[in-house]
């Protein structure tokens, strides 16, 4: 075990043994650190940071008084867990047959097997570590649905979001240091998970960023999602300082976004681009909209931006060159790399996967793709992705049952959050888990449903900001 993993485990058992929400802003953190083995050995089996803290942090809530019986609850909600539950219970008896029923009859790419390329299916221990990860992401939805329903809380989300952001950009601003300083081998404790590591890329005569992740691409990825969430819950900071550093986070995740010259980075910033446009054209023309007060502020900044940006090419003709050159090796040229149809190639084979099992898919952990909604068809079949989509459909569109105008315009926000991630994972996501960040999400989305009768309920009385989200 390495120091920083070492240093990670004190502080863990230091937040269980305090009181308050200390385990969720260390697990929102703990993101940072995707490359860093938690366990004392390295038997193929990892265990991140942020899983070692989801997992503690879902045993403290639940031993709590009351906890137990009002997560079964949720989990057995018709409007917030029953989806998710029946996934998961699905998913994980599948695991354990489908690989068994269907061994040996066609190839699949392994996700634990040692070899590239592919072999025939058989069960293996990605069998068993997906079935874990699936269960912990879970678990902690369920938590965040059953204690993420108080005023409190979602204060203490919304700062705990700010402190991963800078972390965030830290480890990058780390991870380029010390590449420029030809002294890498400083970060060489925190990159002990028995991943393949890109870390030491360049794209265009630049260092590609991964900050404390395996590669850049999950650093991007990363980098937005954390930046998709402070733009849509922006209104929710104090005013002053707090919103400042707010503003300050958003910038910088996206500077550290294009420096990772991630092309799945690119499509969550257009994305996320375009959730927000429409989301101001909503505002619009919307005359109860909460957020009107902002309007004049945010058309000013983007009028400005667009002027500079304007002056600077009649300045410099060419200065956007080096954008276009970007986006055209990272969008259009993408096509003709090895890595490209390296994952292409896992994504038929997942494909091929879900047909030959006519709709039933190869189990949890049995196939390896490059597109989320396919490794779900691949693994679970037809049945496990309609639960399992059918569930985020019905937290993305249902509105919260009973609940105050605080908690509903947060879940908005949220839901408005969520889809540059949700878009993103259709392009490189190689497993069915949605993780634990996605489910913290949900889960918080999911207490929003929580009826107004349940101990801490009425701290969602609290009227909600004049310039809230819709």
């Amino acid at each position: 075990m390495s120091w920083p993993a070492a240093v990670l485990w004190i502080l863990m058992i230091g937040a269980i043994l305090s009181r308050g929400p200390n385990l969720l802003y260390l697990m929102l953190i703990a993101g940072a650190f995707g490359s860093l083995q938690m366990l004392p050995f390295n038997g193929g089996v990892n265990l991140l940071p942020q899983s070692a803290c989801a997992a503690l942090f879902v045993g403290k809530a639940m031993v709590q008084r009351g906890n137990i019986m009002r997560g079964i609850e949720s989990a057995l909600d018709s409007q917030r867990m029953i989806l998710f539950s029946a996934f998961v219970g699905y998913a994980v008896f599948g695991a354990v047959i489908l690989p068994r029923a269907f061994l040996g009859l066609f190839e699949v790419v392994p996700i634990s097997a040692p070899i590239s390329g592919t072999d025939i299916l058989r069960p293996g221990s990605g069998n068993i570590t997906q079935s874990c990860y699936i269960m912990l992401s879970y678990g902690t939805a369920v938590t965040l649905s059953v204690v993420g329903h108080s005023a409190a809380m979602r204060m203490h989300y919304r700062r705990a979001l700010l402190w991963a952001a800078y972390v965030l950009v830290l480890s990058g601003v780390v991870d380029l240091v010390t590449y420029t300083l030809h002294i890498g081998a400083v970060l060489e404790p925190f990159r002990t998970a028995t991943y393949s590591f890109l870390v030491d890329v360049e794209s265009e005569g630049s260092k590609r960023v991964v900050g404390l992740m395996p590669e850049a691409s999950t650093f991007g990825t990363a980098c937005v999602g954390l930046m998709a969430s402070l733009v849509f819950l922006r209104p929710f900071y104090k005013k002053g300082p707090e919103h400042l550093l707010v503003l300050a986070a958003i910038a910088l995740l996206g500077m550290m976004t294009i420096l990772s010259t991630s092309s799945t980075g690119v499509v969550g910033l257009g994305v996320l681009s375009l959730v927000y446009a429409a989301d101001l054209v909503y505002r619009v023309f919307d005359p109860y909209n909460s957020r009107r007060a902002e309007l004049n502020l945010e058309f000013v900044t983007l009028f400005l931006a667009l002027f500079a940006v304007f002056a600077g090419i009649i300045i410099k003709p060419n200065l956007l060159d080096p954008v276009y050159t970007m986006i055209d090796g990272l969008i259009f040229e993408k096509t003709k790399s090895a890595s490209y149809a390296e994952r292409t190639m896992w994504t038929r084979i997942g494909w091929q996967a879900f047909l030959d099992t006519g709709g039933m898919g190869a189990g949890l952990g049995s196939i390896r793709v490059s597109n989320w909604a396919v490794s779900i068809l691949g693994s679970t079949g037809l049945f496990g992705a309609l639960l399992m989509f059918g569930f985020i459909a019905q937290q993305l569109l249902t509105m919260p049952r009973g609940a105050r105008k605080e908690a509903a315009v947060f879940a908005t926000a949220l839901k408005l959050s969520l889809l540059p991630t949700l878009a993103m994972y259709l392009v490189v996501a190689t497993i069915p888990d949605i993780g634990v960040g996605v489910a913290t999400v949900l889960g918080l989305i999911a207490a929003s449903h929580t009826p107004d009768t349940l101990p801490g309920s009425s701290a969602t009385s609290r009227p909600a900001p004049a310039n809230g989200p819709a």
